[in-house]
Protein backbone atom coordinates (compact mmCIF):
# COMPACT_ATOMS: atom_id res chain seq x y z
CA UNK A 1 0.00 0.00 0.00
CA UNK A 2 1.15 3.52 -0.78
CA UNK A 3 2.56 5.48 2.14
CA UNK A 4 3.62 2.48 4.25
CA UNK A 5 7.00 2.94 5.89
CA UNK A 6 9.51 0.17 6.49
CA UNK A 7 9.33 -3.48 5.50
CA UNK A 8 5.85 -4.89 4.94
CA UNK A 9 4.99 -7.74 7.30
CA UNK A 10 3.41 -9.61 4.38
CA UNK A 11 6.81 -9.68 2.69
CA UNK A 12 8.92 -10.56 5.74
CA UNK A 13 6.72 -12.80 7.89
CA UNK A 14 7.57 -16.48 8.38
CA UNK A 15 4.75 -18.60 9.79
CA UNK A 16 6.43 -21.99 9.57
CA UNK A 17 5.10 -24.21 12.32
CA UNK A 18 1.84 -22.29 12.61
CA UNK A 19 -1.53 -23.79 11.77
CA UNK A 20 -4.39 -22.03 9.99
CA UNK A 21 -7.87 -23.02 8.87
CA UNK A 22 -9.71 -21.18 6.09
CA UNK A 23 -13.28 -21.96 5.10
CA UNK A 24 -14.46 -21.39 1.54
CA UNK A 25 -10.85 -21.85 0.46
CA UNK A 26 -11.18 -23.22 -3.09
CA UNK A 27 -11.70 -19.88 -4.88
CA UNK A 28 -11.66 -16.12 -4.57
CA UNK A 29 -10.53 -14.47 -1.36
CA UNK A 30 -10.30 -17.76 0.56
CA UNK A 31 -7.98 -19.33 -1.97
CA UNK A 32 -5.72 -16.28 -2.13
CA UNK A 33 -5.39 -16.18 1.67
CA UNK A 34 -4.62 -19.92 1.69
CA UNK A 35 -1.98 -19.49 -1.03
CA UNK A 36 -0.33 -16.60 0.83
CA UNK A 37 -0.11 -18.59 4.08
CA UNK A 38 1.23 -21.65 2.27
CA UNK A 39 3.95 -19.54 0.61
CA UNK A 40 4.96 -18.30 4.06
CA UNK A 41 5.40 -21.84 5.38
CA UNK A 42 2.22 -22.39 7.39
CA UNK A 43 0.27 -25.59 7.73
CA UNK A 44 -2.90 -24.69 5.82
CA UNK A 45 -6.23 -26.42 6.31
CA UNK A 46 -8.66 -25.68 3.49
CA UNK A 47 -12.33 -26.28 4.29
CA UNK A 48 -14.35 -26.69 1.08
CA UNK A 49 -17.82 -27.98 0.25
CA UNK A 50 -16.82 -29.53 -3.09
CA UNK A 51 -14.20 -32.25 -2.95
CA UNK A 52 -13.40 -31.84 -6.68
CA UNK A 53 -12.96 -28.06 -6.63
CA UNK A 54 -11.25 -28.21 -3.26
CA UNK A 55 -8.68 -30.77 -4.40
CA UNK A 56 -7.98 -28.84 -7.59
CA UNK A 57 -7.37 -25.71 -5.53
CA UNK A 58 -5.20 -27.58 -3.02
CA UNK A 59 -2.98 -29.00 -5.76
CA UNK A 60 -2.62 -25.56 -7.34
CA UNK A 61 -1.58 -24.06 -3.99
CA UNK A 62 0.97 -26.81 -3.35
CA UNK A 63 2.46 -26.33 -6.81
CA UNK A 64 2.64 -22.54 -6.54
CA UNK A 65 3.92 -22.43 -2.96
CA UNK A 66 6.20 -25.46 -2.87
CA UNK A 67 4.58 -26.27 0.48
CA UNK A 68 3.01 -29.70 0.81
CA UNK A 69 1.56 -28.97 4.28
CA UNK A 70 -1.80 -28.10 2.72
CA UNK A 71 -4.76 -30.31 3.61
CA UNK A 72 -8.30 -30.40 2.30
CA UNK A 73 -11.25 -30.92 4.63
CA UNK A 74 -14.47 -31.57 2.73
CA UNK A 75 -17.23 -29.94 4.74
CA UNK A 76 -20.37 -27.92 4.05
CA UNK A 77 -20.25 -25.35 6.87
CA UNK A 78 -23.99 -24.72 6.54
CA UNK A 79 -24.58 -28.16 8.11
CA UNK A 80 -24.14 -28.78 11.82
CA UNK A 81 -23.34 -32.48 11.40
CA UNK A 82 -20.57 -31.84 8.87
CA UNK A 83 -18.96 -29.06 10.91
CA UNK A 84 -18.89 -31.27 14.00
CA UNK A 85 -17.46 -34.23 12.08
CA UNK A 86 -14.79 -32.14 10.38
CA UNK A 87 -13.73 -30.47 13.62
CA UNK A 88 -13.54 -33.77 15.48
CA UNK A 89 -11.17 -35.16 12.84
CA UNK A 90 -9.11 -31.95 12.75
CA UNK A 91 -8.73 -31.76 16.55
CA UNK A 92 -7.53 -35.37 16.63
CA UNK A 93 -4.40 -34.45 14.64
CA UNK A 94 -3.69 -30.82 15.64
CA UNK A 95 -2.69 -29.42 19.03
CA UNK A 96 -2.70 -25.76 18.02
CA UNK A 97 -4.64 -23.32 15.85
CA UNK A 98 -3.04 -19.96 15.15
CA UNK A 99 -5.79 -18.59 12.97
CA UNK A 100 -9.31 -19.45 11.88
CA UNK A 101 -10.72 -17.53 8.91
CA UNK A 102 -14.50 -17.90 8.63
CA UNK A 103 -14.84 -16.96 4.98
CA UNK A 104 -17.32 -19.43 3.44
CA UNK A 105 -20.65 -17.98 2.42
CA UNK A 106 -23.45 -17.71 -0.09
CA UNK A 107 -25.89 -15.07 -1.23
CA UNK A 108 -29.15 -16.53 -2.53
CA UNK A 109 -32.07 -14.84 -4.25
CA UNK A 110 -34.59 -17.51 -3.21
CA UNK A 111 -35.20 -18.82 0.29
CA UNK A 112 -33.44 -22.16 0.45
CA UNK A 113 -33.34 -24.52 3.42
CA UNK A 114 -30.45 -26.88 4.17
CA UNK A 115 -31.06 -30.59 4.64
CA UNK A 116 -31.20 -29.80 8.37
CA UNK A 117 -34.03 -27.33 7.86
CA UNK A 118 -32.15 -24.04 8.37
CA UNK A 119 -32.08 -21.13 5.90
CA UNK A 120 -28.80 -21.55 4.02
CA UNK A 121 -27.39 -17.99 4.15
CA UNK A 122 -27.88 -17.75 7.90
CA UNK A 123 -26.52 -21.28 8.51
CA UNK A 124 -23.43 -20.83 6.35
CA UNK A 125 -22.33 -17.34 7.35
CA UNK A 126 -23.29 -17.23 11.01
CA UNK A 127 -24.90 -20.18 12.78
CA UNK A 128 -22.56 -23.02 11.85
CA UNK A 129 -19.89 -21.38 9.67
CA UNK A 130 -18.89 -18.90 12.38
CA UNK A 131 -20.63 -19.58 15.70
CA UNK A 132 -20.44 -23.37 15.88
CA UNK A 133 -17.03 -23.67 14.22
CA UNK A 134 -15.64 -20.87 16.40
CA UNK A 135 -17.08 -22.44 19.55
CA UNK A 136 -15.57 -25.83 18.73
CA UNK A 137 -12.22 -24.18 17.95
CA UNK A 138 -12.18 -22.08 21.13
CA UNK A 139 -10.07 -24.42 23.31
CA UNK A 140 -7.35 -24.70 20.66
CA UNK A 141 -7.42 -20.96 19.97
CA UNK A 142 -7.15 -20.15 23.66
CA UNK A 143 -4.21 -22.52 24.15
CA UNK A 144 -2.29 -21.09 21.15
CA UNK A 145 -0.40 -17.84 21.90
CA UNK A 146 -1.26 -14.96 19.58
CA UNK A 147 -4.21 -16.75 17.95
CA UNK A 148 -6.99 -14.97 16.12
CA UNK A 149 -10.38 -15.62 14.52
CA UNK A 150 -11.20 -13.55 11.44
CA UNK A 151 -14.82 -13.50 10.31
CA UNK A 152 -15.12 -12.19 6.76
CA UNK A 153 -18.13 -9.92 7.05
CA UNK A 154 -19.25 -7.30 4.54
CA UNK A 155 -20.11 -3.66 4.10
CA UNK A 156 -23.63 -4.96 3.58
CA UNK A 157 -24.01 -5.07 7.37
CA UNK A 158 -24.15 -1.25 7.38
CA UNK A 159 -27.73 -1.55 6.13
CA UNK A 160 -29.20 -3.01 9.28
CA UNK A 161 -28.95 -3.91 12.92
CA UNK A 162 -29.54 -7.47 14.13
CA UNK A 163 -33.33 -8.00 13.84
CA UNK A 164 -35.75 -10.29 15.63
CA UNK A 165 -34.67 -13.93 15.49
CA UNK A 166 -37.50 -15.04 13.21
CA UNK A 167 -36.54 -12.33 10.73
CA UNK A 168 -32.80 -13.08 10.84
CA UNK A 169 -33.46 -16.77 10.24
CA UNK A 170 -36.03 -16.06 7.50
CA UNK A 171 -38.70 -17.88 9.48
CA UNK A 172 -41.01 -14.87 9.18
CA UNK A 173 -41.82 -12.36 6.45
CA UNK A 174 -41.08 -12.22 2.75
CA UNK A 175 -37.61 -13.49 1.91
CA UNK A 176 -35.04 -10.95 0.78
CA UNK A 177 -31.68 -12.51 -0.04
CA UNK A 178 -29.77 -9.25 0.28
CA UNK A 179 -31.17 -8.61 3.76
CA UNK A 180 -30.67 -12.22 4.89
CA UNK A 181 -27.02 -11.74 3.96
CA UNK A 182 -26.82 -8.38 5.74
CA UNK A 183 -28.40 -9.80 8.92
CA UNK A 184 -25.86 -12.62 9.04
CA UNK A 185 -22.99 -10.19 8.49
CA UNK A 186 -24.21 -7.87 11.26
CA UNK A 187 -24.50 -10.94 13.48
CA UNK A 188 -20.84 -11.80 12.84
CA UNK A 189 -19.80 -8.31 13.97
CA UNK A 190 -21.82 -8.54 17.17
CA UNK A 191 -20.60 -12.07 17.87
CA UNK A 192 -16.93 -11.14 17.55
CA UNK A 193 -17.47 -8.19 19.87
CA UNK A 194 -19.00 -10.51 22.47
CA UNK A 195 -16.34 -13.21 22.06
CA UNK A 196 -13.62 -10.57 22.49
CA UNK A 197 -15.00 -9.76 25.92
CA UNK A 198 -15.38 -13.42 26.88
CA UNK A 199 -12.03 -14.70 25.54
CA UNK A 200 -9.46 -11.88 25.88
CA UNK A 201 -6.48 -14.11 24.99
CA UNK A 202 -7.76 -14.52 21.39
CA UNK A 203 -8.09 -11.70 18.85
CA UNK A 204 -11.59 -11.82 17.33
CA UNK A 205 -12.15 -9.44 14.42
CA UNK A 206 -14.47 -8.96 11.48
CA UNK A 207 -13.48 -7.43 8.18
CA UNK A 208 -14.80 -6.23 4.85
CA UNK A 209 -12.74 -7.36 1.83
CA UNK A 210 -14.26 -4.62 -0.30
CA UNK A 211 -16.38 -5.40 -3.34
CA UNK A 212 -14.27 -8.12 -4.83
CA UNK A 213 -14.82 -9.90 -8.13
CA UNK A 214 -15.23 -13.50 -6.98
CA UNK A 215 -17.34 -16.42 -8.25
CA UNK A 216 -19.75 -15.86 -5.33
CA UNK A 217 -20.34 -12.22 -6.28
CA UNK A 218 -20.74 -13.18 -9.93
CA UNK A 219 -23.37 -15.80 -9.03
CA UNK A 220 -25.26 -13.49 -6.69
CA UNK A 221 -25.27 -10.27 -8.69
CA UNK A 222 -24.83 -11.24 -12.33
CA UNK A 223 -25.29 -8.15 -14.51
CA UNK A 224 -26.10 -6.07 -11.42
CA UNK A 225 -22.48 -6.26 -10.29
CA UNK A 226 -21.79 -3.22 -12.47
CA UNK A 227 -23.30 -1.13 -9.65
CA UNK A 228 -20.46 -2.28 -7.38
CA UNK A 229 -17.68 -1.15 -9.72
CA UNK A 230 -14.82 -0.54 -9.59
CA UNK A 231 -14.39 -4.02 -8.22
CA UNK A 232 -11.26 -5.44 -6.66
CA UNK A 233 -9.23 -8.45 -7.68
CA UNK A 234 -9.32 -11.47 -5.37
CA UNK A 235 -5.90 -10.58 -3.92
CA UNK A 236 -6.88 -6.95 -3.32
CA UNK A 237 -9.75 -8.30 -1.25
CA UNK A 238 -7.60 -10.92 0.45
CA UNK A 239 -4.62 -8.73 1.32
CA UNK A 240 -6.20 -7.19 4.42
CA UNK A 241 -7.36 -10.61 5.62
CA UNK A 242 -3.86 -12.03 5.14
CA UNK A 243 -2.53 -9.17 7.26
CA UNK A 244 -5.01 -9.98 10.03
CA UNK A 245 -3.75 -13.57 9.94
CA UNK A 246 -0.07 -12.75 10.45
CA UNK A 247 0.23 -9.30 12.05
CA UNK A 248 1.45 -9.29 15.67
CA UNK A 249 -1.50 -9.77 18.00
CA UNK A 250 -0.79 -6.50 19.82
CA UNK A 251 -1.32 -4.62 16.55
CA UNK A 252 -4.86 -6.00 16.14
CA UNK A 253 -7.77 -4.34 17.92
CA UNK A 254 -9.97 -7.02 19.44
CA UNK A 255 -13.60 -6.89 18.34
CA UNK A 256 -12.93 -4.33 15.61
CA UNK A 257 -14.23 -4.20 12.03
CA UNK A 258 -11.41 -3.88 9.49
CA UNK A 259 -10.95 -2.83 5.88
CA UNK A 260 -7.44 -2.78 4.37
CA UNK A 261 -5.66 -3.12 7.74
CA UNK A 262 -7.59 -0.20 9.21
CA UNK A 263 -10.30 -0.19 11.87
CA UNK A 264 -13.51 1.15 10.40
CA UNK A 265 -16.75 2.32 12.06
CA UNK A 266 -19.47 -0.28 12.47
CA UNK A 267 -22.37 2.13 11.98
CA UNK A 268 -22.95 4.59 9.14
CA UNK A 269 -26.69 5.14 9.50
CA UNK A 270 -26.65 8.71 10.77
CA UNK A 271 -26.70 12.00 8.83
CA UNK A 272 -23.82 12.29 6.37
CA UNK A 273 -22.79 8.69 7.17
CA UNK A 274 -22.16 9.34 10.85
CA UNK A 275 -22.62 6.56 13.40
CA UNK A 276 -26.29 7.06 14.14
CA UNK A 277 -28.40 4.65 16.18
CA UNK A 278 -30.53 2.84 13.58
CA UNK A 279 -28.08 -0.05 13.22
CA UNK A 280 -27.20 -0.41 16.91
CA UNK A 281 -28.33 -3.26 19.15
CA UNK A 282 -28.76 -3.26 22.91
CA UNK A 283 -26.70 -5.62 25.10
CA UNK A 284 -29.91 -7.51 25.86
CA UNK A 285 -30.56 -8.06 22.15
CA UNK A 286 -27.04 -9.42 21.73
CA UNK A 287 -27.52 -11.66 24.80
CA UNK A 288 -30.59 -13.17 23.19
CA UNK A 289 -28.88 -13.58 19.81
CA UNK A 290 -25.96 -15.48 21.36
CA UNK A 291 -28.29 -17.62 23.47
CA UNK A 292 -30.28 -18.66 20.43
CA UNK A 293 -27.13 -19.32 18.39
CA UNK A 294 -26.02 -21.65 21.18
CA UNK A 295 -29.36 -23.45 21.23
CA UNK A 296 -29.78 -23.76 17.46
CA UNK A 297 -26.18 -24.85 16.92
CA UNK A 298 -26.82 -27.81 19.20
CA UNK A 299 -29.69 -29.23 17.17
CA UNK A 300 -32.43 -27.52 19.17
CA UNK A 301 -34.27 -25.43 16.60
CA UNK A 302 -37.28 -24.74 18.80
CA UNK A 303 -38.10 -21.28 20.09
CA UNK A 304 -35.99 -20.05 22.99
CA UNK A 305 -38.05 -18.05 25.53
CA UNK A 306 -36.73 -14.50 25.56
CA UNK A 307 -37.18 -14.20 29.32
CA UNK A 308 -35.47 -17.43 30.37
CA UNK A 309 -33.14 -16.30 33.15
CA UNK A 310 -30.87 -19.33 32.99
CA UNK A 311 -30.33 -18.83 29.26
CA UNK A 312 -29.21 -15.22 29.68
CA UNK A 313 -26.99 -16.23 32.60
CA UNK A 314 -25.17 -18.65 30.32
CA UNK A 315 -24.39 -16.12 27.59
CA UNK A 316 -23.34 -13.22 29.81
CA UNK A 317 -19.68 -13.71 30.82
CA UNK A 318 -19.19 -15.51 34.12
CA UNK A 319 -18.29 -13.19 37.00
CA UNK A 320 -15.89 -13.84 39.82
CA UNK A 321 -17.15 -13.79 43.41
CA UNK A 322 -17.54 -10.32 44.90
CA UNK A 323 -16.83 -11.71 48.38
CA UNK A 324 -13.16 -11.11 49.25
CA UNK A 325 -10.94 -14.08 50.01
CA UNK A 326 -7.87 -14.19 52.23
CA UNK A 327 -5.29 -15.11 49.65
CA UNK A 328 -2.99 -16.71 52.22
CA UNK A 329 -5.75 -19.02 53.49
CA UNK A 330 -6.60 -19.91 49.89
CA UNK A 331 -3.08 -21.21 49.27
CA UNK A 332 -2.19 -24.89 49.66
CA UNK A 333 -3.47 -28.13 48.16
CA UNK A 334 -6.84 -28.50 46.46
CA UNK A 335 -8.23 -31.77 45.09
CA UNK A 336 -10.34 -31.46 41.94
CA UNK A 337 -13.48 -33.47 42.66
CA UNK A 338 -15.58 -32.43 39.65
CA UNK A 339 -14.77 -30.58 36.45
CA UNK A 340 -15.50 -29.44 32.97
CA UNK A 341 -11.96 -30.29 31.86
CA UNK A 342 -9.71 -28.77 29.24
CA UNK A 343 -8.08 -30.69 26.40
CA UNK A 344 -5.07 -31.25 28.68
CA UNK A 345 -6.86 -32.96 31.59
CA UNK A 346 -9.79 -34.75 30.00
CA UNK A 347 -10.40 -38.17 31.57
CA UNK A 348 -7.68 -37.91 34.24
CA UNK A 349 -7.59 -39.10 37.86
CA UNK A 350 -5.81 -37.79 40.98
CA UNK A 351 -6.11 -34.20 39.74
CA UNK A 352 -4.59 -31.74 42.20
CA UNK A 353 -3.97 -27.96 42.22
CA UNK A 354 -1.24 -26.72 44.55
CA UNK A 355 -1.10 -22.95 45.13
CA UNK A 356 1.93 -21.20 46.64
CA UNK A 357 2.17 -17.47 47.29
CA UNK A 358 5.40 -16.02 45.87
CA UNK A 359 6.05 -13.00 48.04
CA UNK A 360 9.03 -11.77 46.02
CA UNK A 361 7.18 -11.85 42.70
CA UNK A 362 3.79 -10.98 44.21
CA UNK A 363 2.15 -13.82 42.34
CA UNK A 364 0.71 -17.29 42.82
CA UNK A 365 2.76 -20.26 41.65
CA UNK A 366 0.52 -23.13 40.56
CA UNK A 367 1.57 -26.79 40.43
CA UNK A 368 -1.11 -28.75 38.54
CA UNK A 369 -0.74 -32.55 38.59
CA UNK A 370 -2.80 -35.50 37.31
CA UNK A 371 -2.58 -39.07 36.02
CA UNK A 372 -4.24 -40.62 32.99
CA UNK A 373 -4.86 -43.78 35.10
CA UNK A 374 -4.05 -44.65 38.69
CA UNK A 375 -0.91 -46.57 37.72
CA UNK A 376 0.29 -44.07 35.09
CA UNK A 377 3.11 -41.54 35.62
CA UNK A 378 2.18 -38.22 37.17
CA UNK A 379 1.88 -35.40 34.66
CA UNK A 380 2.52 -31.84 35.83
CA UNK A 381 1.77 -28.44 34.38
CA UNK A 382 3.40 -25.38 35.92
CA UNK A 383 1.38 -22.18 35.91
CA UNK A 384 1.62 -18.80 37.51
CA UNK A 385 -1.02 -16.23 38.23
CA UNK A 386 -1.26 -12.59 39.16
CA UNK A 387 -4.22 -11.18 41.03
CA UNK A 388 -6.29 -8.76 38.94
CA UNK A 389 -8.62 -7.46 41.66
CA UNK A 390 -6.13 -7.38 44.53
CA UNK A 391 -6.07 -3.61 45.00
CA UNK A 392 -7.39 -2.39 48.38
CA UNK A 393 -10.88 -0.92 48.45
CA UNK A 394 -13.00 0.60 51.18
CA UNK A 395 -14.90 -2.68 51.58
CA UNK A 396 -11.89 -4.95 50.99
CA UNK A 397 -8.73 -3.39 52.44
CA UNK A 398 -6.70 -6.49 51.45
CA UNK A 399 -8.26 -6.76 48.00
CA UNK A 400 -11.02 -9.03 46.69
CA UNK A 401 -8.50 -11.49 45.17
CA UNK A 402 -11.02 -13.57 43.20
CA UNK A 403 -9.94 -12.77 39.62
CA UNK A 404 -6.55 -14.02 38.47
CA UNK A 405 -4.60 -13.77 35.23
CA UNK A 406 -3.09 -17.19 34.54
CA UNK A 407 -0.19 -18.20 32.29
CA UNK A 408 0.95 -21.82 31.76
CA UNK A 409 4.42 -23.16 31.10
CA UNK A 410 4.48 -25.48 28.09
CA UNK A 411 7.51 -26.89 26.33
CA UNK A 412 9.82 -25.03 28.74
CA UNK A 413 8.35 -21.65 27.76
CA UNK A 414 6.05 -19.41 29.77
CA UNK A 415 3.13 -18.49 27.53
CA UNK A 416 2.00 -14.88 28.02
CA UNK A 417 -1.68 -15.76 27.69
CA UNK A 418 -3.16 -14.00 30.70
CA UNK A 419 -6.12 -16.39 30.90
CA UNK A 420 -8.95 -15.18 33.12
CA UNK A 421 -9.22 -17.50 36.13
CA UNK A 422 -12.18 -16.80 38.38
CA UNK A 423 -12.89 -17.83 41.96
CA UNK A 424 -16.67 -18.19 41.69
CA UNK A 425 -17.25 -19.48 45.20
CA UNK A 426 -15.23 -20.23 48.33
CA UNK A 427 -16.53 -21.78 51.54
CA UNK A 428 -16.23 -19.64 54.65
CA UNK A 429 -13.84 -22.18 56.17
CA UNK A 430 -11.84 -22.53 52.93
CA UNK A 431 -12.73 -26.21 52.65
CA UNK A 432 -14.22 -26.04 49.12
CA UNK A 433 -14.05 -23.72 46.15
CA UNK A 434 -15.38 -23.35 42.60
CA UNK A 435 -13.15 -22.07 39.79
CA UNK A 436 -14.32 -21.07 36.30
CA UNK A 437 -13.47 -19.06 33.20
CA UNK A 438 -15.59 -16.30 31.60
CA UNK A 439 -17.21 -18.45 28.88
CA UNK A 440 -17.83 -21.38 31.30
CA UNK A 441 -15.89 -23.79 29.09
CA UNK A 442 -13.76 -24.84 32.08
CA UNK A 443 -14.90 -25.62 35.62
CA UNK A 444 -13.11 -26.98 38.68
CA UNK A 445 -14.94 -27.92 41.86
CA UNK A 446 -12.23 -28.46 44.47
CA UNK A 447 -11.92 -29.51 48.08
CA UNK A 448 -9.18 -29.85 50.66
CA UNK A 449 -9.72 -33.63 50.77
CA UNK A 450 -9.76 -36.08 47.85
CA UNK A 451 -13.22 -37.34 48.82
CA UNK A 452 -16.17 -35.29 50.05
CA UNK A 453 -19.64 -36.28 51.19
CA UNK A 454 -22.43 -36.08 48.65
CA UNK A 455 -24.19 -33.73 51.07
CA UNK A 456 -21.32 -31.30 50.49
CA UNK A 457 -20.99 -31.97 46.78
CA UNK A 458 -24.64 -31.40 45.90
CA UNK A 459 -24.81 -27.72 46.99
CA UNK A 460 -21.57 -27.06 45.11
CA UNK A 461 -23.03 -28.48 41.89
CA UNK A 462 -26.23 -26.50 42.47
CA UNK A 463 -24.11 -23.34 42.65
CA UNK A 464 -22.45 -24.31 39.36
CA UNK A 465 -25.84 -24.76 37.72
CA UNK A 466 -27.11 -21.40 38.98
CA UNK A 467 -23.92 -19.83 37.61
CA UNK A 468 -24.83 -21.03 34.11
CA UNK A 469 -22.43 -23.96 33.62
CA UNK A 470 -23.58 -26.73 31.28
CA UNK A 471 -24.02 -29.50 33.83
CA UNK A 472 -24.16 -32.17 31.13
CA UNK A 473 -20.41 -31.60 30.62
CA UNK A 474 -19.47 -31.93 34.30
CA UNK A 475 -17.56 -35.09 35.24
CA UNK A 476 -16.53 -36.43 38.64
CA UNK A 477 -12.78 -36.82 39.18
CA UNK A 478 -11.62 -39.96 40.99
CA UNK A 479 -8.81 -40.10 43.57
CA UNK A 480 -7.19 -43.22 44.97
CA UNK A 481 -5.76 -41.53 48.05
CA UNK A 482 -7.37 -42.02 51.42
CA UNK A 483 -9.33 -39.04 52.77
CA UNK A 484 -7.09 -36.71 54.71
CA UNK A 485 -7.67 -34.08 57.32
CA UNK A 486 -8.73 -30.94 55.54
CA UNK A 487 -5.69 -28.80 54.73
CA UNK A 488 -7.29 -25.49 55.57
CA UNK A 489 -4.66 -22.92 56.53
CA UNK A 490 -5.35 -21.58 59.98
CA UNK A 491 -4.98 -17.93 60.89
CA UNK A 492 -1.53 -18.75 62.32
CA UNK A 493 -0.50 -20.51 59.13
CA UNK A 494 -1.74 -17.61 57.05
CA UNK A 495 0.27 -15.20 59.18
CA UNK A 496 3.35 -17.39 58.83
CA UNK A 497 2.89 -17.46 55.06
CA UNK A 498 2.69 -13.70 55.01
CA UNK A 499 5.97 -13.47 56.93
CA UNK A 500 7.85 -15.38 54.25
CA UNK A 501 7.18 -19.03 55.08
CA UNK A 502 4.68 -19.33 52.26
CA UNK A 503 4.22 -22.62 50.41
CA UNK A 504 4.54 -24.91 53.43
CA UNK A 505 2.10 -27.81 53.57
CA UNK A 506 -0.38 -27.19 56.34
Amino acid sequence: MAGRKGPDVLDTVDVAGKVFMITGANSGVGMDVSLFLAKKGATVNMVCRSEKRGEEARQAIVEQSGNDKVRLWVCDVSLEAEVRKMWSEFAAVHERLDGLVCNAGVLLNERTLTSEGVETTFACHLLFGTYLLGTLAMPLLESTPGSRLVAVSSGGMYNTKWPEWDVATSEKGKYNGQMAYAYAKRGQVLLCERWSAMHPSVRFVTCHPGWTLTPAVEAAYGEQKKYLEPMRSAWEGAEGIAWLCVAPADQITAGAFYLDRKVEPKHLAGPFFSGGSFTRNTPEEVDLMVAKLETWSNGKRTEVPSCEAGMLARVAPLKESATPIDIQRFMGRWYVVAAIPTMFDRGVVNEIEEYTWNEQKQRIDVHFTMQSTFDAPVKAIAQRATIVNGAPTADAPNGINTRWSLSPRLGGVWLPLGLAYLVVDCAADYSTTIIGVPDRSVLYVMARTPVIDEAVMRPLLDTCQRSGFDMSQVVRVAHDQLPQVAQVPSAEAAAAAGSGREGEKV
